[in-house]
């Protein structure tokens, strides 16, 4: 897989994520468990039944975003994507975006998931109540959330449109400004 070499920033960036939001187990890889326990996790927060229609619809875009994510990254076919393995695809993720190409199918629907986790209430808004209940569910302390969200929410009236939550998830991945305000999306960033 060709790709760029990420700054020791993006790097930072990059297995921050993988420790906080995709390995849920703390194992030190990324496999099909961590999606379940991530649809676990999420449904309990929202209140969605198991065999019920958000149930379901998490569980299939989550199976979809695993597939594709195994797909890319998983390059000796274990089944397991390891730190290595996460970092290198996202070299060759943050290039393709970078030139115009944006991120593969199985990132922008786990955007899309994340914004609609987030948006408990459906306004089609994430506020600073909203935001920390998620992030805290992935074990970032309330203080951590609160001042991310502040960050992030920086220039606007407190809440985070979707719009705004796709620049901020491009920041994150791609920007290796460390004032970029995208580098708060998953709490404080690794400086």
């Amino acid at each position: 897989m060709a790709s760029l070499q990420l700054s020791d920033f993006q790097k930072r960036k990059i297995i921050s994520v993988f420790n906080t939001l995709y390995d849920t187990n703390k194992d030190g890889v990324i496999e099909k468990e961590d999606f379940e326990q991530a649809i676990n996790n999420i449904c309990t927060i929202h209140g969605w039944p198991k065999g019920g229609d958000n149930y379901n619809e998490a569980q299939e875009t989550l199976s979809l975003i695993w597939e594709g994510l195994k797909g890319i990254a998983d390059e000796n076919k274990d089944g397991k994507v390891t730190q290595e393995e996460w970092v290198q695809m996202w070299s060759a993720c943050v290039r393709d975006v970078s030139s115009g190409k944006g991120f593969p199918h199985w990132q922008k629907k786990y955007m899309e998931f994340m914004f609609r986790v987030n948006d408990t209430s459906g306004d089609n808004y994430i506020d600073k109540t909203e935001y920390t209940t998620i992030y805290m569910s992935f074990g970032i302390g309330r203080d951590e959330c609160e001042s991310a969200f502040d960050h992030l929410a920086d220039g606007t009236d407190g809440r985070i449109s979707k719009e705004d939550f796709e620049n901020l998830w491009r920041e994150y991945f791609v920007s290796d400004d460390k004032s970029a305000r995208g580098n708060y999306l998953f709490g404080r960033p690794p400086f």
